[in-house]
């Protein structure tokens, strides 16, 4: 005889003999309300695959119990607790992190979203060093401007500017958003 116990969900462990099952004195062996005897005993399941009693007869379903992802909505985490294949907007795969998205059954990159977000990193980048600039060059096209230079304040307001333009330059490189090649700060 093949005994099998199920839990909640339905999933079959066993086959247990007899025996491993109290004896009830004047009734015999005992089976628990959550028991099934098979006429043969259960292959090994697929892998990723458990048997599950389903309206009183074994079958083998999906096991994707645990953590999942939302396909719809990337980067969304769910602990998933049912047996059988997971519904649609959901998959096991881990997703890989961000500006991908679901297509086709897999993450894929989405390049475009990417590059587009490496541009805005990047003029926000280049924005808080030409304020930076700014800063360092009022002062010094004041002197200028008002008759106070010194050769070393020209020199350096020339420095100045050159690297506020060359920061202006930047969308040009042919490397951009990617490769940046970012101009030196000149030395205060």
């Amino acid at each position: 005889m093949n005994i099998y116990v199920f839990d909640p969900l339905g999933i079959l462990t066993g086959p247990f003999e007899l025996s491993a099952f109290p004896e009830v004195p004047g009734f015999g062996q005992y089976l628990p309300g959550n028991t099934v005897q098979l006429e043969k005993p259960l292959s090994q399941p697929e892998a990723g695959h458990v048997w599950a009693l389903v309206d009183g007869e074994p079958q083998q379903l999906a096991d994707c119990r645990g953590v999942v992802f939302r396909t719809e909505v990337p980067g969304v985490v769910e602990e998933y607790s049912k047996l059988g294949d997971l519904p649609e907007g959901l998959t096991a795969k881990p997703w890989p992190g961000q500006f991908y998205v679901w297509a086709d059954g897999c993450w894929v990159l989405d390049a475009p979203a990417e590059a587009a977000d490496l541009a805005r990193l990047a003029r926000l980048k280049r924005d808080t060093l030409m304020n930076q600039a700014t800063t360092a060059i009022a002062p010094l096209q004041d002197a200028v401007d008002l008759g106070l230079e010194t050769p070393e304040k020209v020199a350096l307001l020339r420095l100045w500017k050159r690297y506020r333009i060359d920061l202006s330059d930047i969308e040009q490189q042919a490397g951009f958003p990617v490769s940046i090649d970012w101009p030196t700060t000149p030395s205060v």
